[in-house]
């Protein structure tokens, strides 16, 4: 855009030196010249109105006092024109009537220059104010088209969440109906075979059925506990205590690459609703920092709070030392830190002694 004005006024200002060497003042062409570009520079320069007017005043005076001045007429409208001040060129009426004795020659090149000056200086500022318009909708767009990714990102995710919730609902039906079905009509032939047993105990193959259903009853526990296992949702069950903690704000930060186990699912869900269960009893706290992180060799599970009062007595409390208790079963590392706040810090390996942890 200011490259636009530039060119314009450099055409304007070639114009109006031209007009202006056809009158014959010899040497003093140079006069005019030097005034209106000076006007020029000062119309330029100030971007107050009340300024631009005062110099555009001054030169319009000058015009009538010392008539080839009036050459330069169109190169000072280009500058004062405006769509919001488009009557002011008329002001240029009145140097253009003192410049009646220089010829109508003069005053027609000079009137139809200030024709094109003004034509020029519409037309710029209608381009600009386009662009402006066209630079305005471009952000409007861009805007809306980050705002509907993020939409559709979001419906994305939500449909995500409701095909693994289903899958999860699905896999603990299933594992249900097994357990209800399947388990109890295997439970009850084994019972039944053990009853034929005591009545024949030298039916040889009685004994092998026996064992063939106990087996099965083995493999289908074990089925049903695999199911049950991935049906939990574990991410869920943190959010959903985070959720009911309404007394402060919960600060969540979950880095995880691979499931847990479900002895650890189970004893994080337990700290987790502790922890956020003292806070709300007996803490002052307005934030609760809840950072669970899975590392090379364990898990790394951290609760804390900003309060002043310790949300939970370690010495008294069984809450906390069922909690200890069960995360030593799983041969990890429980502490308690209330040096500022109150913080429980759980470190449990990946690979535990799972026979401890049953037990």
């Amino acid at each position: 855009m200011q490259e636009q004005h530039l060119s314009h006024r450099l055409v304007l200002f070639l114009c109006c030196a031209l007009i202006g060497l056809t009158q014959p003042q010899g040497i003093w062409h140079i006069v005019p010249m030097l005034i209106s570009a000076t006007t020029v520079g000062l119309l330029v320069f100030y971007s107050d109105t009340r300024a631009q007017f005062l110099v555009a005043g001054l030169f319009f005076v000058g015009c009538v006092l010392y008539l080839p001045l009036c050459s330069y007429i169109p190169a000072v409208i280009y500058e004062v024109y405006t769509k919001e001040r488009r009557l002011l060129p008329l002001v240029a009426l009145v140097p253009f009537a003192a410049a009646a004795p220089l010829g109508y020659s003069f005053l027609q090149n000079v009137g139809m220059v200030s024709a094109l000056a003004t034509i020029l200086k519409h037309r710029t500022l209608s381009f600009a104010s386009l662009r402006a318009h066209y630079l305005s909708l471009l952000d409007t767009t861009r805007a809306m088209a980050a705002e509907i990714k993020q939409q559709n990102k979001l419906v994305l995710e939500r449909q995500d969440d409701a095909v693994r919730i289903a899958r999860l609902s699905e896999r603990n039906r299933i594992a249900r109906e097994i357990h209800d079905h399947v388990g109890h009509r295997l439970a009850s032939a084994v019972l039944q075979i053990g009853a034929m047993l005591t009545l024949q105990p030298e039916q040889k193959s009685l004994e092998t059925l026996k064992v063939t259903l106990a087996s099965a009853m083995d493999d289908i526990r074990t089925s049903v506990h695999d199911l049950h296992e991935s049906s939990i949702d574990f991410l869920d069950h943190l959010e959903q205590a985070a959720a009911g903690l309404s007394c402060c704000q919960v600060q969540r930060s979950i880095y995880l690459q691979s499931e847990p186990r479900l002895e650890i699912k189970y004893a994080f869900i337990a700290v987790v609703k502790e922890a956020f269960a003292n806070v709300s009893k007996h803490s002052d706290a307005t934030v609760v920092r809840l950072a669970l992180t899975e590392h090379t060799t364990f898990y790394q599970l951290i609760v804390a709070d900003n309060g002043s009062r310790p949300s939970a007595d370690y010495s008294k409390g069984m809450g906390l030392r069922s909690i200890a208790a069960r995360i030593e079963s799983l041969n990890g590392q429980f502490l308690v830190r209330t040096t500022q706040g109150f913080e429980i810090f759980i470190t449990v390996p990946k690979e535990g002694n799972r026979e401890a942890s049953r037990s």
